[in-house]
Parts: structure tokens; C-alpha cells; sequence
């Protein structure tokens, strides 16, 4: 499970990282890719396993949310996620958008939405799953603030990759698609 915006952490019981079975290594791997931390939860006993199978961070039962929002933002202060298309490399994180021709800010919407749009390269993101992702409950029926995000986050791509054109595509009736 992905932790609020979908890419500062992911959460896993202590119990699926240790199973045998669960491909431990590949799963790490595409979470460093993307900038995120992996916070493991359980039993104390399992603290060590979780530690040496390559986790973040650890929480013990019981444990609440306020806990796991101090942890992620403590492990996540600064972390950057590296994305690579045809049109340009750029990475995105502290609230910037970085490429070999420069920078710009980002709002924390902004860059949700662009991680969020890059880790699903090629296949359309709804407008619902956008909102969700950012602000984690449903949008209102005629809420337009994904669609304002997505206008700045257009005009800031082709600011820094002329040649991406209109990287971030509208799939009619269904929502966001980044493209290669």
C-alpha cells in the first residue's frame, strides 16, 4: 500500500516482506527508482528481518498514523524520484522540477500529480485517482483543481523540454496520460 500522495513511502507488514515467496529484491529496486521509502509494520520480533531484507523504517504494533506521518516525513525530506523519456531526463522532488536545462518550482500537487502521471507512463490516470492521490478522500462532483495542476505542470515541461511538446496528453472522459 502507498502511503498518501502514492510515492514519498510504502507501507507492507512486516509479515508479506519476510514471506519466501514475495520478491523482495524487484520490489525494493522500484521503489528506490521512484524515490520512495519502505516502511515495514508488526511484531517487535520482526524488526530485525524486515531491517536486514532492506527496509526504511520500522513501526512496532500498535502504532498510530500521527507516527507513521512524523516517519515518512523525516525519511522522505529531500528524496528525489528520476524519471526518463524520449524527450528528456528530469528529476522531481523537494518540490522541484529539475532538467540539464535548469529548474522550476513545484507545488506539492504539482509534483504528486507528475509522479503520479510518470510511474504511469503511457496509461491514462483518472482525474478521480489524481485528486485522490493528492489529497487522499474523493473529489466534489464539479472540481476543476487536477485540471488547473495539470494546465501549470503543461506550461512548466515545455518550458524545460521544448521538444516534449504536449507531454501530458487529456484521454477524454477518463483523465492524464505523460507520454514517451
Amino acid at each position: 500500500m502507498l502511503y498518501q500522495n502514492g510515492f514519498d513511502a510504502a507501507l507492507l507488514p512486516a509479515s508479506r516482506l519476510l514471506e519466501p515467496a514475495f520478491p523482495r529484491k524487484e520490489a525494493i529496486s522500484r521503489l528506490r527508482a521512484l524515490g520512495c521509502a519502505l516502511i515495514c509494520f508488526g511484531a517487535a520480533e520482526l524488526l530485525p528481518g524486515c531491517f536486514r531484507a532492506g527496509c526504511d523504517d520500522y513501526l512496532k504494533d500498535p502504532w498510530n498514523p500521527d507516527e507513521l506521518e512524523w516517519r515518512v516525513q523525516k525519511l522522505c525530506t529531500g528524496r528525489e524520484a528520476l524519471f526518463s523519456f524520449s524527450w528528456g531526463e528530469f528529476a522531481v522532488g523537494s518540490l522541484q522540477l529539475r532538467s540539464p536545462a535548469g529548474s522550476c518550482a513545484l507545488s506539492v500537487q504539482e509534483q504528486s500529480i507528475l509522479r503520479l502521471l510518470a510511474v504511469n507512463r503511457g496509461e491514462p490516470v483518472s482525474r478521480e485517482a489524481l485528486y485522490y492521490g493528492i489529497w487522499g478522500r474523493p473529489a466534489g462532483e464539479e472540481s476543476r483543481v487536477v485540471d488547473m495542476h495539470i494546465a501549470a505542470l503543461r506550461k512548466k515541461l515545455r518550458r524545460l523540454f521544448p521538444e516534449s511538446g504536449d507531454a501530458i496528453h487529456t484521454v477524454r472522459g477518463v483523465g492524464y496520460l505523460i507520454v514517451e
